[in-house]
């Protein structure tokens, strides 16, 4: 913070230059790199929350999408059960489940 800030801010506080005189100054300066220390550091640790955050909901849609990739295979497995063992159909649909559930192996 530039002194002309930490200025300014004693000014909105309602102190006065005189209130900056005898070292007292100094000592304002170095509450205010005090406090904005203290709020970086309060900062970093949200920052760090949020990443713990987003990786969670990254787990969390991947966890989705791999029980969408089932439910589609399920469906497509119960169709494979009312074709003819070995007639066409019955091939495309194998086909189509092999294929979904090997997405999930990539």
């Amino acid at each position: 913070m530039t002194d002309s800030k930490v200025i300014e801010l004693v000014n909105l506080a309602g102190w006065d230059a005189v209130d900056l005189e005898d070292g007292f100054g100094e000592r304002i300066k170095k509450f205010a790199d005090l406090v904005a220390a203290a709020e970086r550091e309060a900062c970093n640790g949200l920052w760090e929350a949020q990443r713990l955050t987003d990786s969670q909901i990254s787990d969390h849609i991947e966890a989705a999408v791999a029980a969408e990739r089932e439910a589609c295979a399920k469906v497509a497995e119960a169709y494979k059960e009312d074709c003819y063992a070995g007639d066409l159909d019955w091939y495309v649909v194998k086909y189509i489940v092999d294929e979904i559930k090997a997405r999930g192996k990539e």
